[in-house]
């Protein structure tokens, strides 16, 4: 592990640069254009000054990017900086933050940069949004364009109108149907622009009259896209079921990707006309119609209409119940769940986050994904552990004041406090869903959870059954005594292989059964294993195969097979 870690050292360090070198890039570049506009005696005058004041503030960032001297406050000082890429350690600094310029003013001059979260900043650094900062309010009025290419850099996506899936169009016109569901596909997104870094211009000072902090309201939404593997989906699914009736299905993908995709202002006249206004020369944000009190930025002729998006890689799992169901049940099972993992598995409440796809206001799936520094590690357990979902369940039952076993209304969640009728704050309702806190009934879900609580997880790798699973590699095994090793597995509820008969070319072998996740071949040693010359090129193949980074576990047909399958619980599982 210490030798992996060292040697991938080099490239997380230079791919861990990366931000600041853009922002550094872009700067210069600014200052570069801004002098030929200046240069250039065809120009207006009006156009001179407006490029003298973004040469000055490309400067400014210049400075700030660079500081060699008061730089132990600033973002960029070298511990910082890379705490907050996640190269060196520093739980409390954000993971892989976006960056707001604030200029200077005569009564501070300081200039510095305003870090968020990538999620957040999708909205709270989204075009003409205010940001307050130091008794000053500041407005989101230009992006810092990358230096990629003199045109701007922008994508296409389309994104399933049923599961939320997203589906990247690198070039051609893209699939007619959905990845995962089969759903027709909506027409795509055009002049998707990855939000990197913005700039802001001071507005006046926060007064008395100003309560609460004023955010514009945009639509966002949230589409997923699970990593591949050779062109297959890197995902286990697994079904609750319960007497032979399917509940729900539950998909894991580990590092998937989720995109949060700003549509537009949510009270927007044309509902159809998706995204802002861009000044591609000067990264200047169209003023808010809408805003009477929006100043307007001097746009140049080159303007574009873009989405602007933030992508990252999360832990996440969709859970997608049986049948239809309305927003108000839907609402109320995330809450529920949400809250019963956070108590189950005592995580904080910023460590799992749950949004409802592809809308809340027709939702099919909900998702759920690891929000902390490197992901807490429960969702891969509910599906890892056969009882766990279950376990969660009754913990939902009781948080909804039910009795966990009966479904008997409790009413309260002690005998000092008020009862509840359909939500309160001991049970589904919090901060985050008071949007939706008229819709939260507790009583709606009080029979899918209790079904659930009773339920039994079916898992596999990829998208099929476990039984369907299991016979494809039933037909793949070569012997009988191969397919004994499986119906063993089965029978004691471990993880089932992945691949049978999977070739590693790089080791010129085939072993019996691969697990892909773990990189772990699976060799069933029958009789004609015993003879010395087999042992030893056995022996030698082990040795090659782990030299190449693989585990290698041999099962020999006269062995206790559970000492092997108790050995690797992290490969296997755990029986049940």
């Amino acid at each position: 592990w210490i030798e992996a870690v060292l040697n991938q050292a080099p490239r997380q360090l230079d791919e861990a640069c990366n931000r600041w070198r853009g922002l550094y890039r872009a700067a210069l570049d600014q200052q570069a254009r801004q002098n030929e506009v200046i240069r250039d005696a065809a120009r207006d005058p009006r156009d001179k000054q407006q490029a003298e004041r973004l040469r000055r503030e490309a400067e400014q960032q210049l400075r700030l990017l660079t500081e060699t001297e008061d730089f132990s406050q600033s973002d960029f000082c070298s511990y910082r900086y890379f705490a907050s890429e996640g190269f060196l350690p520093g739980y409390n600094f954000p993971r892989l933050p976006l960056s707001a310029f604030i200029p200077a003013r005569r009564t501070r001059q300081k200039e510095e940069y305003l870090s968020r979260p990538r999620f957040l900043a999708i909205s709270e650094f989204g075009p003409r949004s205010v940001v307050y900062h130091e008794g000053s309010r500041y407005l989101i009025n230009r992006v810092i364009l990358s230096v990629q290419d003199d045109d701007l850099m922008t994508s296409r996506a389309k994104k399933c109108e049923a599961c939320g899936y997203l589906h990247p169009i690198p070039h051609g016109p893209g699939p007619d149907l959905c990845e995962r569901c089969g759903t027709r596909l909506p027409r795509e997104f055009e002049n998707l622009l990855r939000l990197q870094n913005v700039a802001t211009k001071r507005k006046d000072k926060i007064n008395c009259d100003e309560e609460e902090r004023l955010r514009l309201g945009y639509e966002i939404r949230t589409a997923v896209r699970f990593a591949d593997r050779g062109g297959v989906p890197v995902q286990t699914t697994t079904r609750l079921i319960e007497s032979d009736t399917l509940l729900a299905t539950l998909t894991y993908g580990r590092a998937a990707t989720l995109w949060r995709i700003n549509m537009g202002w949510r009270q927007r006249t044309n509902r159809t006309q998706y995204g802002f206004m861009l000044d591609e020369e000067r990264g200047f944000w169209e003023t808010n119609e809408q805003d009477t009190d929006d100043p307007n930025d001097p746009m140049s002729a080159r303007k574009r209409r873009v989405i602007p998006y933030v992508e990252d890689r999360r832990n996440c799992l969709l859970l997608e119940l049986e049948g239809t169901w309305d927003a108000g049940p839907m609402v109320s099972v995330e809450a529920a769940l949400k809250n019963a993992i956070q108590v189950t598995y005592q995580l904080e409440d910023n460590e799992l986050a749950t949004e409802l796809l592809p809308t809340s206001d027709a939702p099919r799936v909900l998702l759920l994904y690891e929000s902390a520094e490197g992901g807490a590690g429960v969702l891969r357990r509910l599906l890892e552990d056969p009882g766990a979902f279950a376990f969660v369940a009754r913990k939902a039952l009781e948080i909804c004041h039910f009795d966990p076993v009966t479904g008997d209304d409790r009413r309260r969640s002690s005998p000092s406090a008020e009862e509840c009728e359909a939500a309160c704050y001991d049970c589904l309702m919090h901060y985050a869903n008071q949007p939706f806190h008229r819709l939260l009934d507790r009583q709606a879900i009080r029979d899918v959870l209790l079904r659930m609580s009773r339920g039994r997880a079916d898992t596999a790798p990829g998208g099929q059954t476990r039984a369907e699973h299991l016979q494809i590699l039933g037909r793949l095994a070569g012997s009988d005594l191969e397919r004994r090793w499986l119906a063993y597995l089965e029978s004691r509820n471990f993880r089932l292989p992945t691949h049978a008969q999977h070739l590693i070319a790089v080791c010129h072998t085939t072993p019996d059964f691969f697990y892909a996740e773990y990189q772990t071949a699976v060799y069933i040693d029958g009789p004609p294993h015993d003879f010395p010359d087999r042992q030893r090129r056995d022996a030698q193949l082990t040795e090659a195969m782990e030299d190449a980074g693989f585990t290698v576990v041999r099962f020999h047909h006269q062995d206790d097979w559970d000492v092997a399958l108790t050995r690797y619980p992290h490969v296997f599982g755990r029986p049940s």
